[in-house]
């Protein structure tokens, strides 16, 4: 199932371009201060890094084809925790969701690499729909308002800078921020995922896929989740 939207045309940057463009799209989100104090910014620590948000460590290519957009990335003390770090301890995963996340890109024929020793040529890039870090616990409720601000400030120029071929929107909250971006209709998760890919004018694919973690499991199994991601593998 298709849908379509006359969203802006790219201008086609350079690669030098894109570096210069994404050095300032990420010191301005160090120096910005979330309107819900509830949100807090990485740059408020001393682990924060170069990247628009912390998940961009493991894949970073400015040049990606394949631009993957999960919910959000921890809370503030989970973040101090792990020293803002994707994975703490090399060649081992404390989150089931990122190892599950490694078989499925090697199910695309990328090899990822730990998120501590990464393999950085794979034209490949991680973010999060909000690029704040919420107050903890770690099972605090999310806030559906910390959606528009990240996206507006931040997402959208990014997706603009790296204008990728391939979107995968991890999860409802990213799914949703990416189809008010491009003013898709949203329904259910399993409607949207079930009917990918979502076409917008400038030829970008939107692949909405459940989260790789427990309960996007439990939502939809390995096996249905496998099937998903072999349906991204055939638009490669």
């Amino acid at each position: 199932m298709k849908f379509v939207s006359y969203f802006t045309s790219f201008y086609f940057m350079t690669l030098e371009e894109k570096i210069i463009a994404y050095q300032k799209l990420v010191e301005k989100r160090k120096n910005y201060t979330f309107i819900d104090k509830s949100l807090i910014n990485p740059s408020q620590s001393k682990f924060d890094t170069c990247e628009i948000e912390p998940w961009a460590q493991w894949q970073n290519n400015l040049n990606a084809k394949i631009l993957l957009i999960g919910q959000e990335f921890s809370d503030y003390q989970t973040f101090i925790n792990t020293e803002g770090k994707v994975e703490l301890v090399p060649n081992k995963y404390a989150y089931p969701s990122n190892k599950n996340l490694y078989n499925l890109f090697n199910l695309l024929g990328y090899d990822l690499g730990h998120p501590l020793s990464p393999n950085k040529e794979n034209p490949i890039f991680f973010t999060n729909a909000v690029m704040g870090l919420k107050t903890p616990p770690m099972s605090a409720n999310f806030k559906t308002s910390w959606i528009k601000e990240s996206r507006d400030l931040f997402l959208k120029p990014l997706i603009d800078i790296i204008q990728p071929k391939i979107i995968i929107t991890m999860g409802a909250v990213a799914t949703k921020s990416v189809f008010e971006l491009y003013n898709l209709k949203t329904m259910s998760l399993k409607n949207m995922v079930d009917n990918s890919p979502i076409t917008v004018s400038s030829g970008l694919l939107i692949f909405p896929v459940f989260h790789t973690g427990g309960l996007g499991i439990r939502n939809r199994n390995n096996e249905l989740q496998l099937k998903d991601w072999n349906k991204i593998k055939q638009w490669l």
